[in-house]
């Protein structure tokens, strides 16, 4: 209803709704000095609140997404997670955006994964952001089945590389330094304290401190995250991924080496040649390249907190405190994905298992 309060000067607006109580709501506006005007404020006004009310056979996949990327903010998650969604739903914006959420199901879904049946690791990127969205509607009751259960998937194994043994280690660090790289240091930081490149690169010096007894204190509780080009850095989001280590003046020293031998003052621990911070990228990229290059057995830096776990087994050190060491959710991540039985660990359970058995005889 619009309302001209005085013959050629103003109008006002006035519409009655119900809210998502069922409380019948006027809102009021005035002062638009045409009838035009007003009545455009009108149309936004009531296609605003009826969004916020809007019913599930009405809602898009496009409208979830925005409510499902509101509930992960709030919720704390990630920037650099919130990103990885987007870009896979991407890959189904133009198909599913303005569909209701009622007419996607299986059928649907399963032409999508076809279109993209050729790679496999395509597909299991569509399948997560959209599966864990649809999981977010059942919550709100919008709708009541996840249709992606029902879609067959094509067989996703991603290539499996042996983890680096000690003797692997020792040549990557002797390779490095012989060659004054600047990988060094982050090597040495995810070998010994299973660090990412993010926690790698936002090691600050700060972050170390002396203790009376001549040892020193590492810790890691901050993360450089990379967010559409613009990277900062920010305290680890849980309890778990803050952790400390404690190394002797000899290892602080060779923390340091790289700095040193290059007279390189900087805030950070690892650094390039001008003092400023490596980025992550940047990590990955000159790794794979150092590695190619000097012909060494196949790895990543963040694979090598396979090998960081499957030291600590079989030096025989305790499950939890690799658990606690490398900053896991849970026990099940480091037991199963990382830590897992090796051939010289196999081997050394077949040899006690004979010495045994066979003694007998």
């Amino acid at each position: 209803m619009i309302i001209e309060l005085e013959k050629g000067k103003n109008y006002a607006v006035r519409f009655y709704y119900k809210d998502c109580f069922g409380r019948q709501k006027r809102p009021y506006k005035s002062g638009f000095p045409t009838k035009k005007a007003a009545q455009l404020w009108e149309l936004q006004e009531k296609a605003r609140l009826e969004g916020e009310n809007i019913s599930s056979e009405k809602m898009t996949f496009g409208q979830l997404k925005k409510h499902w990327f509101e509930s992960l903010k709030l919720k704390n998650a990630s920037p650099k997670t919130i990103e990885k969604y987007e870009q896979y739903l991407s890959y189904v914006s133009e198909y599913l955006d303005h569909l209701p959420l009622q007419k996607i199901n299986e059928r649907v879904l399963g032409k999508i994964i076809e279109m993209h049946r050729s790679s496999p690791c395509t597909c299991n990127e569509i399948r997560k952001p959209v599966r864990a969205a649809f999981n977010y509607a059942i919550k709100k009751r919008w709708v009541r089945e996840n249709p992606f259960y029902f879609v067959d998937m094509p067989t996703y194994k991603p290539k499996k590389y042996p983890a680096y043994d000690f003797d692997d280690m020792r040549e990557l660090f002797s390779c490095m330094k012989a060659a004054n790289s600047k990988l060094y240091i982050p090597t040495l930081c995810a070998c010994f304290f299973s660090a990412t490149r993010e926690e790698v690169c936002a090691l600050q010096e700060t972050d170390i401190s002396r203790m009376k007894n001549g040892k020193y204190r590492i810790s890691l509780d901050k993360a450089v995250i990379t967010v559409k080009g613009h990277s900062t850095i920010k305290t680890q989001k849980t309890e778990n991924r803050r952790r400390s280590f404690i190394v002797s003046e000899a290892f602080y020293q060779e923390l340091h080496s790289f700095k040193t031998t290059n007279g390189i003052m900087s805030p950070f621990v690892c650094c390039n040649r001008n003092g400023s911070n490596i980025q992550p990228n940047t990590i990955s990229t000159h790794f794979a390249k150092f590695i190619e290059q000097n012909g060494l057995k196949y790895t990543t830096l963040h694979k090598l907190r396979d090998a960081f776990a499957n030291g600590c087994k079989r030096l025989g050190i305790d499950l939890d405190t690799t658990f606690r060491m490398m900053g896991h959710s849970s026990y099940k991540v480091t037991a199963e994905h990382y830590a897992s039985a090796d051939d010289v660990l196999i081997d050394n359970a077949m040899t006690r298992i004979e010495k045994e058995l066979l003694s007998v005889v």
